[in-house]
């Protein structure tokens, strides 16, 4: 920058000469010197605007740049650390210990809020079972918590919406006056599921759960007409009371939309009455960026039951890239359609945005007040935003911290962590976000991850930027965290973001677990960030953790045999569960059928590690009493049978991987006497292509029976290895 000041001030001084050689020429005629400017300018900016500043760089800071650059990266540093929002970081040290069987039968309650349904798997799951009729979907699932079985719990939630495409007569009353809007939120606890593996089902009442605005909602909707609205589930048809959209109680309103839309209808239906509501706009971001343009909205609206009512919540920023000597803040591994896709080297959520789905008002809370940028929109738009102060306690109980956001600090804090201009410089102990865990048993984390280092700006200093490998990193997840710290004390766990680093290196090969940060989304501590750093020995990190659960003797037989004949195994979120002073792991595995259509989506087995042991069981409970066998813990996880609120799959029918206690009995070619867990594994194997070829036949129930009986093999076997 020292060298390009000169250069800018030249240019300035050589554009005012070509100016006055312009005028001259149009004054004395003639083209040389105008030309002749206009080439002096061309020399002057090629050599002062780049070579010279370029050989600076090179010859003269570049090696010297601890010298020449050391008040710059300092400034970097403390700017970057305050533009972030990672300047006010809480640290804890820990040192890795032992957990023993006592330790786990006394507090067993961190690993009973382990997360048993993953939102990308069981969305299909929710689907089948919850979705009810054709014409609504469940677009999307979103980690929340509300009170299950009287204590509060990770739940999964989502929307019933519209599905426009599974309306049966897509006439035009169909798709404007009779299916006019979604029904209602379910919920599962996310740490519970049924003997079979589904979720275990709930309806969060509302008094008004029809969805007119929705994450998918595409169109108009007209209500309060001559025309019955489609009813929700188990209620029956009631005008529409809210005071969402237009009335259409004028001849020159109804032509007015008839010519927008294109559509006749709007003006010569008889349907359609002067107490009739055109609703438009219908997507939940849509509307918000219609009232807000210039903030930029977070891609997972989730929705929250609230007073009766059911509400979108949408996390909402601002942003600039001109906070002076701050770091370009690292954007390659966000969600899709997440508006902090842009370059920006200065973030804040400073706007809760909430939606009523049923009438579409639309509030804007600002829950960041320090934020000078919300400050000014406030000042431009009296009246736009709302004070925080406003927003009510139990809506504010249910506020997440944006997982984007997260991803963007903890991409930066593993190295601006450091206040220090020479640590940070020398960055020999700095962090990397952690590699991501394997989610398809067959196929090794590969590099088509994220980056996790940022390129910046030409402006700022020469921080000595090395990047990371590139490989897929460590996604964070909410949990209820349990903080190592409180061990021992009455401490109610919080809903959180968590996510693990290790140390840096440019290789990729350490894979320790170094620290982990978690950020709070309950009210009273909502946004603080903490991190965990061990000292001395460091355990082992997640991809470490994963390749020896995959790996195991006792367990890749298991998901080989899961992973055929028809099925297909799907690796959960791996889970970070501090017990005592030391850490176990728990992962979930899923089973679904190979079919692309189908939506038949398992709980199977669950894994779990501790200490270099890798145990498989059929439930979280078995897997834990494995690890530790003095234990003797139940964690309460599988309650009751599949219920009869589960849909069944179109097509097959099939429950790929059931586990189930069926004796074989006499199946041609199996000695069930035998207690070889080879031999065991071989009949299985064998019983498994008997039941393929019964699919292939169509015989369904021949299929179901081999499967179940070669399941209870693989059961003996491993009952045998374990023993």
């Amino acid at each position: 920058m020292n060298a390009q000041l000169p250069a800018i001030n030249l240019l300035i001084l050589v554009s005012l000469l070509v100016a006055v050689l312009f005028l001259a020429g149009i004054r004395f005629g003639g083209w040389r010197l105008p030309l002749l400017s206009m080439a002096l300018w061309a020399v002057v900016a090629i050599v002062a605007g780049t070579i010279y500043p370029a050989v600076i760089q090179r010859f003269v800071v570049q090696p010297n740049v601890t010298t020449r650059e050391y008040a710059y990266i300092g400034r970097n540093v403390s700017a970057t650390r305050a533009a972030m929002g990672i300047d006010k970081v809480e640290t804890i040290s820990l040192t890795s210990g032992t957990v023993t069987d006592a330790e786990v039968a006394k507090d067993s309650a961190p690993l009973a809020d382990s997360r048993l349904l993953d939102v990308t798997e069981m969305k299909d799951r929710y689907s089948l079972d919850q979705g009810l009729f054709a014409f609504y979907s469940i677009n999307d699932l979103d980690v929340d918590r509300y009170d299950v079985a009287g204590r509060s719990q990770q739940t999964m939630v989502a929307a019933r919406e519209l599905n426009p495409d599974g309306i049966p007569n897509k006439t035009w009353v169909s798709k404007h006056l009779i299916y006019t809007h979604g029904c209602g939120v379910v919920a599962a606890s996310a740490s519970q599921i049924t003997s079979d593996g589904r979720p275990i089902y709930q309806e969060i009442a509302a008094e008004k759960p029809q969805l007119y605005v929705g994450t998918q909602q595409p169109g108009y909707a007209i209500v309060n007409t001559k025309q019955v609205e489609q009813a929700c589930p188990n209620t029956t048809a009631t005008p529409y009371e809210g005071t969402g959209g237009i009335v259409l109680d004028s001849a020159t309103k109804k032509l007015a939309y008839a010519i927008h839309f294109g559509e006749f209808n709007l003006f010569g239906s008889s349907l359609i009455t002067k107490e009739s509501r055109l609703i438009d706009v219908r997507d939940v971001s849509d509307r918000v960026s219609k009232v807000a343009p210039f903030l930029h909205l977070d891609a997972d609206p989730y929705p929250v039951v609230d007073g009766g009512k059911v509400l979108w919540v949408i996390d909402a920023f601002t942003t600039t890239s001109r906070y002076p000597y701050a770091q370009e803040a690292n954007t390659d591994n966000l969600t899709a359609g997440s508006g902090l896709k842009h370059n920006f080297n200065y973030v804040r959520n400073s706007v809760k945005a909430v939606v009523d789905a049923y009438d579409g008002s639309v509030v804007l809370y600002v829950v960041d007040p320090t934020d000078p940028i919300v400050r000014a929109w406030s000042k431009a738009f009296p009246g736009l935003f709302t004070s925080a102060d406003q927003v009510p306690a139990t809506l504010r109980a249910h506020f997440r911290y944006p997982e984007d956001l997260f991803r963007v600090q903890t991409n930066l804090y593993g190295r601006y962590q450091f206040t220090d201009t020479d640590a940070f410089f020398n960055r020999d102990s700095a962090w990397s976000v952690a590699q991501a865990a394997q989610r398809q048993p067959e196929v090794a984390v590969t590099a088509a991850g994220d980056v996790t280092a940022a390129t910046g700006a030409t402006s700022q200093a020469d921080t000595g930027n090395v990047a990371d490998a590139n490989v897929a990193r460590f996604e964070p997840y909410y949990t209820l965290f349990h903080s190592p710290d409180t061990v021992g004390l009455t401490v109610a766990p919080t809903f959180s973001l968590i996510r693990p680093f290790v140390p840096f290196s440019s290789d990729d090969t350490r894979k320790e677990l170094r620290a982990f940060m978690v950020v709070s989304s309950d009210p009273a501590t909502y946004g603080q960030l903490k991190v965990y750093k061990y000292d001395g020995t460091l355990p082992a990190g997640p991809a470490t953790v994963s390749a020896e659960l995959s790996s195991n003797p006792s367990i890749s037989p298991v998901i080989t045999l899961l992973n055929q004949q028809g099925s297909r195994v799907i690796l959960g979120q791996l889970q970070i569960v501090p017990v005592g002073k030391g850490l176990i792991w728990v992962q979930p595995l899923y089973v679904r059928p190979d079919e692309s259509g189908s939506k038949q989506v398992f709980v199977r087995r669950v894994l779990a590690w501790y200490d270099g042991e890798a145990v498989i069981g059929d439930t979280l409970t078995e897997a834990i009493n494995r690890l530790f066998p003095k234990a003797k813990v139940n964690l309460g996880e599988v309650v009751g049978d599949s219920g009869s609120n589960t849909g069944t799959d179109a097509g097959t029918g099939t429950d790929p991987g059931t586990d189930t206690s069926t004796d074989p009995g006499t199946t041609p070619g199996t000695d069930t006497s035998t207690t070889d867990p080879v031999v065991l594994l071989e009949d299985a194997q064998k019983l498994f292509d008997e039941a393929d070829v019964a699919l292939r036949d169509g015989d369904l129930g021949t299929y179901q029976s081999k499967v179940d009986e070669a399941q209870a093999l693989i059961a003996k076997a491993l009952a045998q290895l374990n023993a």
